[in-house]
This record gives structure tokens, C-alpha cells and sequence, in this order.
């Protein structure tokens, strides 16, 4: 209603078909409506956007975070109170058909639908071996270990609904403009972190800049796709999240220990710990910043 409110206008149901670039501006075709005109096309169709496909050539991502979870009714109030952001519980443990080495982590919270409803989620890093465990496999081990990680009988439990996902990223990112008056935005732009689950969080942090890059660009009419690249340059604290994404992922063949992943998390957090909310809070929202990592490098 705000963006209509506006003079935005909403096409429902109206797939789109292609868009075709000119010097002056772009044709966008979509079903059962006439072609719409636009200076600027902002793909904001996620990871699996046709043109971000085109734009990679189609190549795989560099590594997944495989999410899946529930929320359930049944846990005990008292006790839902609070919530996790990464909690492990279990050493690296064999995983699918192949016993491929996986570590898992929970995230929890209480859920605004009761005050016995509680969302948890299991999750785990990998690339993409062949070894590694299925989506089905995940949560299988998600039901097993449930119930030690919540102190609760499954039998207890009254689902409400069940959900996955599979939050791609790749090294070459955020992603560059391919074409003159076409910009990605969100997770199509490869922005969102290798740690965290991209989508409408990591959309919002970048809200400010990205509206006020778009805002003057239309102004000036300077579209072409080396500046609206600048939009989506280099980002050194996203290529800092892949060499934490790559720690916590075992790997598929030889020497490993099966605490390291742990030993590594305790470490680091030791470390963080005396820095207070200044370093924690960036590290656990997802937003790496240089003088949090030289703080807690240096120890």
C-alpha cells in the first residue's frame, strides 16, 4: 500500500519474460500485460534470479548453509524465555549415507503465536561433495538430536509447520552490474554474508546506501554498468565471513579433529569476551568490521 500509495504500481500475476536493454532505457515483457518501460530494472528476485544466473554463467555456488526446523507447540513456558544464535552441542559427526564429517548448530527463539511455541532451527556449512548429507538426511539428524538440545520429548511436541532451506553464496561477490541499466539488489547481488541466512536482514542493512546509490544514479541518468557496479563494490568484511564459513565446515577427506569446530567457536568467543558489546554485537549480528576482527585476533 506504501509504494502504491506512492505511484508505484503492482502487476499481479504477470511471470517475467525478459528484459531487452536500449540506449535510452529497458523493455521489460511479462504475461498478459504490454511491455513496460523502465531507465532501471532492479533484480530483486534472490538467488535464484534468472538474470543472476545468466550473469554467473551458471556456476555453482562456492558453498550452502543448509537450514531446516520447525516450530512446535508444547515446550515448557517457563523455559521459553530466551533464545540461541549459534549453539553446538555435538562434536562433528558422521552425516548421511556416506557418514560425511558434518558439524551442526541450533538457533532458537520463543514464537509470538503462544507461549509454549518455540521455533528451532539446525543448520550446518558445506560445499557441494557429492559425500555430503542430503536435505532429508539433515533432518532426520534434526528429529534425533531435538530432543537432548530442548530437554523435550518429541511425543510432547504439537507441530505447527516444518520448513528448509538452502542459502547459497558464492567467493566472486557482491556481484557486478553485467549490463547498463540493470542493478541486483539483496541476495541477488551476492551481498548477504557466507554465515548467516541472507533475505530481508541482509536487504535492510544495505538499505541506506543502495537507496541513495539508486536515488542519484536515476537523477543523473548515469546508468551504465560501471557505475552502477560501484554500488555493489569489493566488500573485505564479506571475503573475512568466507574464512569463518570455511573453518566450520569439516572436510570430507583426511586428518580431523572432531572438536576442533568447537575449540575454535570457545576461542574465539574468549576472546571476544572481555571487548564487551562493541566486539559481540557485531560478530553475532553478522557484521564483520576490521576493528572487532583485530581485537579479537590479537587476543
Amino acid at each position: 500500500q506504501r509504494f502504491e500509495s506512492g505511484g508505484g504500481k503492482v502487476f499481479e500475476r504477470s511471470p517475467l519474460a525478459s528484459v531487452v536493454v536500449h540506449a535510452d532505457g529497458a523493455v521489460l515483457s511479462t504475461a498478459g500485460n504490454a511491455p513496460l518501460r523502465a531507465k532501471l530494472v532492479l533484480d530483486c528476485m534472490g538467488q535464484r534470479s534468472p538474470i543472476v544466473s545468466q550473469l554467473r554463467e551458471g556456476a555453482a555456488p562456492d558453498g550452502v548453509c543448509v537450514v531446516v526446523g520447525t516450530c512446535a507447540r508444547g515446550y515448557e513456558e517457563s523455559t521459553n524465555v530466551f533464545g540461541d544464535i549459534i549453539f553446538s552441542d555435538v562434536p562433528t559427526m558422521a552425516a548421511g549415507k556416506d557418514g560425511c564429517r558434518t558439524q551442526y548448530f541450533w538457533e532458537a527463539f520463543p514464537a509470538s503465536s503462544g507461549a509454549r511455541d518455540r521455533t528451532t532451527y539446525l543448520f550446518t556449512y558445506m560445499d557441494l561433495e557429492p559425500e555430503r548429507p542430503s536435505v532429508e538426511d539433515i533432518f532426520e539428524d534434526y528429529w534425533k538430536l531435538l530432543p537432548s538440545y530442548q530437554g523435550v520429548d518429541l511425543e510432547a511436541l504439537t507441530l505447527q509447520r516444518a520448513l528448509f532451506g538452502l542459502f547459497v553464496s558464492y567467493r566472486t561477490s557482491p556481484l557486478a552490474a553485467g549490463w547498463d541499466r540493470v542493478l541486483q539488489v539483496g541476495d541477488a547481488s551476492g551481498v548477504q554474508s557466507p554465515l548467516s541466512f541472507g533475505g530481508f536482514g541482509a536487504l535492510m542493512r544495505h538499505m541506506p546506501r543502495v537507496v541513495d546509490g539508486v536515488s542519484q544514479a536515476i537523477a543523473m541518468d548515469d546508468l551504465s554498468r560501471q557505475q552502477l557496479s560501484r554500488l555493489n563494490t569489493y566488500t573485505p568484511n564479506l571475503q573475512a565471513a568466507w574464512l569463518f564459513q570455511k573453518s566450520m565446515r569439516p572436510p570430507v577427506r583426511g586428518a580431523w579433529s572432531d572438536d576442533f569446530i568447537s575449540r575454535v567457536l570457545v576461542g574465539t568467543f574468549d576472546a571476544m569476551l572481555p571487548h564487551g558489546d562493541a566486539v559481540l554485537r557485531p560478530f553475532l549480528q553478522d557484521v564483520l568490521r576490521v576493528d572487532g576482527l583485530a581485537l579479537t585476533i590479537g587476543g
